[in-house]
């Protein structure tokens, strides 16, 4: 990866697109990697006598392409890469109705007892799952399927990004535990050299009951014409996801 000041644009693109900065822009961010075949990433410390259940939920490494490195991903992290949704007052919103569709990408990560999280990056992009328990799980789908109905598109804006429009089109995935909906989330933003830089995404979130499952699926920035995720692929992977978690905890 080249030095902090020219991967600066990347991150905060990809801040925008997903809501997890770090995890793209440098496989990781720092944090430590797993083997190919493991499946204990690191956990929220908000619950510890709970966290090592609720990570067992959690896609393996087999789940991606063989190419890709999965890396654990701290709940500090996903603290410092809560993009959009952690912006907050540094956050301009246009048309303001738009506000609960771009924040509801990723939830308020204090607000759950525990949290996990990995990310597997390859050569063409990067997925990241997160799963979160003991929240305001309840009416999370519903409420993020209205926002994107009520507001397709947004503008944001804040003086680490810059401004961005913002795109979402609600995408086929399976019915899954007490709710399911898939987003494609298309990002453009005016890079200083007056070209635009286009980033789409894929995010899917499911609830089971008083756990939230979170996949994001993005192409890399970095690589030209990078083919965006394929939607009937992601869809399947969130099923898988969803199963993983329901199968270990019920």
């Amino acid at each position: 990866m080249s030095g902090a000041a020219s991967s600066t644009p990347v991150r905060a693109l990809v801040a925008v697109s997903t809501g997890v900065v770090l995890l793209a822009g440098c496989g990781g961010g720092g944090g430590s990697e797993t083997a190919a075949g493991s499946s204990a990433p690191a956990t929220s410390t908000a619950a510890q006598t709970t966290a090592p259940d609720l990570a067992s939920g959690l896609l393996t490494a087999e789940a991606f392409d063989p190419a890709a490195t999965v890396v654990a991903v701290s709940l500090e992290q996903l603290r410092a890469g809560a993009g959009l949704a952690g912006m907050g007052d540094d956050l301009t919103v246009t048309p303001e109705e738009c506000a609960p569709a771009v924040q509801g990408t990723q939830p308020y990560l204090d607000a759950f007892d525990d949290v996990v999280g990995l990310s597997a990056t390859s050569p063409s992009g990067v997925t990241v799952e997160i799963l979160l328990r003991g929240g305001p799980t309840s009416g999370a789908v519903e409420l993020l399927a209205s926002a994107v109905q009520v507001c397709p598109q947004a503008q944001v804006s804040s003086p680490g990004i810059g401004t961005a429009t913002v795109t979402f089109e609600e995408v086929p995935v399976p019915d899954l535990g007490d709710g399911a909906i898939g987003l494609r989330f298309t990002t453009v933003v005016a890079a200083a050299d007056g070209t635009e830089v286009t980033v789409p995404a894929l995010i899917g979130v499911f609830q089971d009951g008083d756990r939230l499952g979170i996949l994001t699926s993005l192409a890399d920035p970095r690589t030209p014409n990078a083919p965006a995720p394929d939607a009937a692929a992601f869809a399947a992977l969130l099923g898988e996801a969803y199963d993983v978690q329901a199968d270990a905890l019920g």
